[in-house]
């Protein structure tokens, strides 16, 4: 069910209970009601983060480990990566770590503003890779 039908749910069981009871009761209700449509939209409005992060965060660790072969330095095993929505949604920040076949220790650091689904295969933005705290490329574009 989606947020709309939940809330529109949740204010006609109100208005229908409402009906018969005294002032405060209604005024009760209508805060009640009031509450139960902002956790509806915070609980809408996470899971949509969540959903966005996972998204960024397998391309990052798909398209980052191309970016360093294409750097010279394949790795041993996928990254690891975390992706966090920042700034109330206007940018999703990525971090990534993994080891190179040489044994150093790689770094992918960056941020999309992107909004994911936008390419399933691509992420546009800022990012940096490193190894042993090296910085071996910069990209404005992972895939693609």
């Amino acid at each position: 069910m989606n947020t709309r039908r939940i809330f529109i749910t949740v204010a006609l069981v109100g208005a229908l209970a409402a009906a018969g009871c005294s002032d405060d009761t209604r005024t009760s209700m209508a805060t009640d009601l009031q509450n139960a449509a902002t956790d509806v939209g915070e609980a809408a409005g996470d899971l949509a983060d969540n959903a966005a992060e996972a998204l960024v965060r397998n391309i990052a660790t798909q398209q980052g480990e191309e970016q360093f072969t294409k750097a010279g330095y394949a790795l041993d095993g996928p990254l690891t990566c975390t992706a966090t929505v920042t700034d109330g949604a206007d940018s999703i920040e990525i971090a990534c770590t993994g080891t190179t076949q040489d044994g150093g220790a790689a770094s992918l650091a960056g941020a999309t503003d992107e909004l994911p689904g936008a390419s399933v295969v691509s992420l546009s933005g800022s990012f940096v890779g490193t190894v042993d705290g090296q910085e071996v490329f910069t990209t404005s574009q992972l895939g693609g």
